[in-house]
């Protein structure tokens, strides 16, 4: 498949964790799904065999792998630890409908007042 511009639903803690990582040699973690067809859902095997694909893609055009996967072959979508420039080109890829880190901030519950 060739790249196209196309726009990546990315959450911007994401984007944080990749600016605030030094180098390469730190890694990223990151969901990310499946642009899939309107029409359909791809099958579990497609999710794994487009997943596959295209991490093999990034691994070529970077020079690095991903140090683990897990596909989730029934939502098209699947978690990755990585490098930053891996998870950037990712991002690039046209089979990516959107990237969400894997470490969200705490978030501080502020228990609801009697009224």
């Amino acid at each position: 498949m060739s790249k196209r511009q196309v726009r990546v639903k990315t959450d911007p803690e994401l984007i944080k964790q990749l600016d605030q990582t030094a180098s390469n040699e730190d890694l990223v973690e990151a969901v990310f799904t499946l642009r899939l067809s309107t029409k359909q859902l791809l099958a579990p095997m497609r999710v794994e065999e487009v997943t596959q694909q295209v991490l093999d893609r990034v691994s070529q055009q970077v020079g690095i792998d991903a140090k683990e996967v897990n596909i989730f072959r029934n939502i098209g979508a699947f978690v990755i630890s990585a490098p930053p420039s891996f998870i950037r080109e990712l991002l690039s890829e046209p089979e990516i409908a959107s990237a969400v880190a894997n470490h969200q901030p705490k978030q501080i519950r502020i228990p609801k007042g009697n009224a």
